[in-house]
Formats: C-alpha cells, sequence, structure tokens
C-alpha cells in the first residue's frame, strides 16, 4: 500500500438522524481528539475536518478532502451506528477522487461489525477495533514506515479480500499516557446548555455492571479513570486558557469509584474554577454518595442523568441491571 502523503487528516462526519444536534449548541468529537494528541506527539502531521459543525455537504466534504491532500483519513463519530451510512458513502466518494488514500475507520459500530464493513465497503481499508489511541498509533507507525500491519493488534483488514482481525490488545491501564489533542479544535466553535463554550471529557471508561441492553462493556472491557489531580487540573486549564464553561461528562460511569469521585471533586474544588459538570451515572451511586453531595455542588455538578429502567424487581433481575427499587 502506497502512501501519496504521510499527512493524516481526522473526519468528522455529519451526523444525520434525528435528534442528533442541539439547536446552536455543538461538542467538540471526543474520539478523534483522543486519537489526535498521541498522533501529534509521535510528530505526526495531524489536522482535523469537523463535518459535523456546519454541517457540510458530502460534495464540500470530499473537496475539502482533496484539498488537504493526506495520505490518510481517520474517520469516526460519536453516534456511530447511525453515521455508519454517511461515512461508507464518504469513503467511497473519497477513495473514487484519490484511489492511494488509507481510510481508516474506527468506533463502536465498526468493531462490531468489522466483517460486514469490510465485505461491503470496498473503500475502507482497516477498522480500528475498540480503544484507538494505541492502536491508530502503531497502525499509522507500521502504514509510513516498514509497512507490515498485520502484526498491529486491534484491527481488521482484508487478506486476498476477506476479512480478517488481529487480536485485542489489552485495555489501555493508565489512561492518563494518552492526551487529548485539544489544540486540533478552536473552541470558540463549541458550546453547550445555552450556548456556553464547552468540551466533552471521560474521566474514566468502562462499566463492570452486566445490563444486557447495552454494548458499551463489551467496547471498553474494563472500568478505569483518571488520575483525579491530573484530570481536574486539565479541566483547570481548559478554563483558563480557552474560557472552558461547561465540563459534558461522556463516561458510562464516572462514579464508579467512590474514593477516586471524591479525590476528583476535591481536586476540581481546590483548583477554584467556575464550571459546571454534566453526565450520567448509577443511581445507586448519588445514593453511596449522599453524604458527599456537597462536594458535587460545591465542584460544580448541576445535572447527572440516572440509569433508572425500572421499579419491577423481576424486570431489573431479567436485564441484569443488578440494582434494586
Amino acid at each position: 500500500m502506497k502512501l501519496a502523503s504521510q499527512r493524516i487528516l481526522l473526519l468528522n462526519p455529519p451526523h444525520t438522524a434525528i435528534g442528533s444536534r442541539v439547536p446552536d449548541d455543538h461538542l467538540p468529537p471526543l474520539g478523534l481528539l483522543s486519537i489526535g494528541g498521541p498522533l501529534l506527539d509521535a510528530g505526526f502531521a495531524v489536522e482535523l475536518l469537523d463535518a459535523d459543525l456546519a454541517p457540510l455537504a458530502e460534495g464540500e466534504i470530499v473537496a475539502q478532502v482533496i484539498k488537504r491532500a493526506p495520505g490518510i483519513l481517520l474517520v469516526g463519530h460519536a453516534g456511530s451506528t447511525s453515521a455508519h451510512p454517511t461515512i461508507a458513502a464518504l469513503a467511497t466518494r473519497i477513495k473514487e477522487a484519490m484511489p492511494e488514500i488509507v481510510i481508516i475507520y474506527g468506533g463502536v459500530f465498526p468493531t462490531y461489525h468489522w466483517r460486514d464493513i469490510l465485505l461491503q465497503c470496498p473503500a475502507i481499508d482497516f477498522i480500528v477495533r475498540g480503544e484507538g489511541e494505541q492502536t491508530a498509533l502503531q497502525l499509522v507507525r507500521a502504514l509510513t514506515t516498514h509497512g507490515v500491519w498485520a502484526a498491529v493488534p486491534g484491527i481488521a483488514y482484508r487478506d486476498d479480500g476477506q476479512p480478517r482481525a488481529t487480536r485485542q490488545p489489552m485495555p489501555i491501564s493508565h489512561l492518563d499516557d494518552y492526551r487529548v489533542g485539544w489544540e486540533l479544535i478552536d473552541h470558540d466553535d463549541y458550546s453547550y446548555w445555552g450556548g456556553r463554550k464547552a468540551v466533552v471529557v471521560q474521566f474514566s471508561r468502562g462499566c463492570p455492571y452486566l445490563c444486557n441492553y447495552c454494548g458499551q462493556r463489551g467496547f471498553w472491557k474494563t472500568w478505569r479513570h483518571r488520575d483525579p489531580q491530573l484530570f481536574a487540573r486539565e479541566l483547570a486549564r481548559l478554563h483558563r486558557e480557552h474560557g472552558v464553561e461547561v465540563i459534558n461528562f461522556a463516561d458510562e460511569l464516572p462514579t464508579g469509584s467512590r474514593a477516586a469521585w471524591q479525590a476528583f471533586l476535591e481536586a476540581l474544588i481546590a483548583e477554584n474554577v467556575n464550571l459546571i459538570l454534566v453526565g450520567s451515572t448509577r443511581a445507586g451511586d448519588i445514593v453511596r454518595d449522599a453524604d458527599i453531595l456537597p462536594l458535587y455542588k460545591k465542584a460544580g455538578v448541576l445535572r447527572f442523568l440516572l440509569g433508572i429502567e425500572s421499579y419491577d424487581e423481576d424486570t431489573l433481575h431479567a436485564i441484569r441491571k443488578d440494582a434494586s427499587r
């Protein structure tokens, strides 16, 4: 596979599903920024095209990609299932216009459906399965140096026209080893909660529970968390240097460890920044933390959506919620 250029473009496609956008507000694509940070730190020339921001039409996106002339295109979307048809159509048009470009696709949907995608969309060359920071970096290094990618853990590709997948790597143990590439965005473009400058973050990944309706546990595998002090320091820096006001947690379970969550709240309070924190968690964790809810408020927690699927004990047991009413 010959690369016309070693420049890397991260593409956040427009999300056309109903209800995917909040009027006048837009949040940055955390997944792609998380891939971009390690690539930047490894010395690669990386750029982000957030086509969901305007949003851009397909023809405009293809023209922008041609203009930027990357050798590698990494594409993904937080709403990966409903965004997949758009991604497949874009990949086809981009590959027709730039036959030598390498297209890498990542996210929850391609992680689970890599076989079908590789069979149905010839324009997509590789799929990153699961966490992407380490895998994408290793794949890009292989493509830009020796060209031997079959040994890279966590990818899927074609071998003689047939989909193949390499072994899955161990989950990233220390989330702080890979930073978010915040410099790839203009913070003025992103807002939430009524026009306030905002970002999406993750304090933790994964969930130890086995709810049978949720696919996230199979994607993240195990629950881990960032260093509470380092994480609080990062949020404070985003506020002081870029004016960020709202922190939207993308975690499945940010409060999974009471000790770690309390340490984060205390560290953020010590930073003395005026932030609004919003996210989702389990109702049981809020009950557990009844005595430290004043810390939640002081740190800036304004809203947590709670997972309360049913008050019926039989239903809770059937969906393996591991909770009681």
